[in-house]
């Protein structure tokens, strides 16, 4: 798992920065949607990263009810810069066990159950 936490950052903000990343237009409803979490959960984070310059929000020309957020400068590069680690991560991980899907999941799922017991 990457440590979030050297990015000043936690799970839900990561999850936010990258969803926003992927999607053509990342409106409030579509990233509540997909990342199934309580609207005040989504505000609280969209703040703290508005405040860190990760990204911003852009109300809708036709409709001011709808809010789209976008990356900032600075968001791309720290979303491309986590992006970059995992892909390491994954590619060492699969190294180790000469590209054998099923023993990767086991070894990422495994290192997932510890993180959480920490």
């Amino acid at each position: 798992m990457i440590d979030l936490k050297k990015y000043d950052l936690n799970k839900t903000q990561h999850r936010i920065i990258y969803s926003i990343s992927e999607l053509n237009i990342a409106s409030i409803g579509k990233i509540l949607n997909l990342l199934n979490i309580s609207k005040q959960a989504l505000n609280v984070n969209v703040r703290n990263l508005m405040k860190q310059d990760l990204i911003t929000e852009i109300s809708d020309k036709k409709d001011k009810r709808i809010k789209t957020l976008k990356l900032t400068k600075k968001g791309k590069a720290l979303n491309n810069k986590i992006n970059e680690e995992q892909t390491k991560k994954i590619e060492l991980l699969f190294n180790k066990v000469n590209n054998d899907w099923e023993k990767a999941m086991i070894e990422l799922s495994n290192e997932y159950i510890n993180g959480l017991n920490k």
